[in-house]
């Protein structure tokens, strides 16, 4: 199963070794004010860690909401299609699974 990341590869999801929810803060913030929740982060970022070790970026929102939501779509996906039970024969990107899920929904 092959899947497309925001910088436009096509990356292997065997490959995978884990798929990580990250809050990008300002340049100037502190973590620990973030953690406090005396910082708001800039924007979230779901990124593959690939089995090299490499970082594949997946995903970008602005909205926790949101992010979360692709971050748990894809993480079903991808249990889904590692146990068998699903088998997607065309690449597919983050941005796609949350359209199905918008179209599921309405």
């Amino acid at each position: 199963m092959w899947m497309w990341t925001l910088d436009d590869r096509l990356i292997n999801v065997t490959q995978v070794e884990s798929i990580e929810l990250l809050p990008v803060l300002p340049e100037e913030a502190d973590p620990e004010a973030f953690e406090a929740g005396e910082v708001e982060a800039d924007y979230y970022e779901l990124i593959a860690v690939m089995a090299s070790g490499d970082e594949a970026p997946l995903y970008e929102a602005e909205d926790a909401d949101q992010a979360e939501l692709a971050f748990q779509l894809l993480a079903g996906t991808l249990a889904l299609a590692s146990g068998g039970d699903t088998k997607l024969d065309e690449p597919f990107s983050v941005h796609q699974l949350l359209e199905e899920h918008r179209k599921l929904s309405n």
